[in-house]
């Protein structure tokens, strides 16, 4: 689905991204990790098409960007809303923008609009503020937003900013629905690694190369947490079995993440 090869990003002369090749797979949740500054947003908007490759080349399911993006199967959740909280637009509102380049009239619209708002937990919110919502309403919102035009692909950037974990791990669950019955591909940016590790199918380490590429597990071995994070690494390592959360510094990790 996502094809990166020799891809780096040069901006105001200073390397973001060096060499990264990199393949996702139809149907895969991925998740990008890696310390503040390493690229993650830079890799994201590359892939959108935002931004232009210094060299190398981004392909989605065989197309450039721009190209697969005017087909309407790309679906984005960006890091903040753009959407000012003063504003007087209604949750379902948010979700018809979705199809604002969709033909159609305004009823069919606002139906297929109200389909979405409950497939996302939300039906009953139809009428309101979307400024006054919680984080993680606002979340379910925009995903409703981003699927409404029944994308092939989603890619979110840190989607789980400003939500407590309860509602982090609840957003989780709900993205592994919608990969789940849809065959979706996700592609996230995410600074919770130890609580996003048990949602994913892969894990890719950034810090302005690719570091590690691989499913979980393998990510949580000293070496490869060394070279991504630095040898100072202490991490909140959290699983949904657990009551409470555990910090495990490198030379315990691996034996933390059967825990």
């Amino acid at each position: 689905m996502v094809d990166i090869r020799s891809l780096s990003v040069i901006l105001e002369n200073k390397i973001i991204l060096e060499d990264i090749n990199l393949k996702i797979d139809k149907g895969e949740i991925v998740a990008i990790v890696g310390p503040n500054g390493s690229g993650k947003t830079t890799l994201i908007k590359t892939i959108l098409g935002f931004l232009k490759p210094s060299s190398g080349i981004v392909h989605i399911n065989g197309k450039l960007p721009r190209d697969y993006i005017k087909d309407g199967k790309l679906g984005y959740l960006p890091q903040k809303s753009s959407f000012d909280a003063k504003f007087p637009v209604r949750a379902l509102d948010v979700i018809m923008f979705g199809l604002v380049n969709k033909k159609g009239r305004k009823k069919d619209k606002e139906k297929v609009a109200r389909e979405y708002i409950e497939y996302v937990g939300m039906g009953g919110f139809e009428e309101y503020p979307f400024g006054k919502l919680s984080g993680g309403q606002q979340q379910r919102i925009m995903i409703a937003r981003a699927l409404i035009s029944r994308p092939d692909i989603l890619l979110l950037d840190e989607p789980s900013t400003g939500v407590d974990v309860v509602a982090q791990e609840n957003f989780y669950e709900f993205l592994k629905k919608i990969n789940q019955e849809n065959k979706i591909t996700i592609v996230m940016v995410s600074h919770d690694v130890g609580v996003v590790a048990n949602y994913v199918h892969k894990v890719a380490g950034l810090n302005r190369r690719l570091h590690f590429f691989g499913r979980p597990r393998e990510f949580f071995q000293t070496k490869v947490l060394e070279s991504l994070y630095g040898l100072d690494v202490n991490l909140l390592i959290h699983s949904p079995e657990c009551v409470t959360c555990q910090h495990f510094m490198p030379d315990k990790l691996v034996e933390g993440v059967k825990h």
